[in-house]
């Protein structure tokens, strides 16, 4: 039995673009865990962003649906306020 290549693992700590990716791009995140800043949150996304999804959001022409995109951006902020909850930061 082979083994199935893992897909590489994208980490930003852009909150914007990580909902974005999930929204448009059937990305999942992985983990949000701290940076050694301990404001910033990193969040670890299960796929890779293409060049073409990278171009779409930063010239604003990417296109996704804005109540999914509000729900992904409030989940995101709960996870990162969790992780910095738990490990002290302020």
């Amino acid at each position: 039995m082979t083994k199935r290549a893992t897909p590489p693992l994208y980490e930003t700590e852009k909150l914007t673009f990580a909902a974005y990716l999930i929204t448009a791009c059937q990305n999942e995140l992985v983990s949000a865990r701290p940076t050694g800043q301990n404001r910033k949150v990193v969040f670890q996304l299960s796929q890779v962003p293409t060049q073409d999804q990278l171009r779409t959001f930063f010239d604003g022409t990417a296109k996704v649906s804005a109540l999914r995109y509000a729900e992904v951006i409030n989940r995101l902020k709960g996870a990162a306020y969790e992780v910095l909850r738990c490990n002290g930061a302020s």
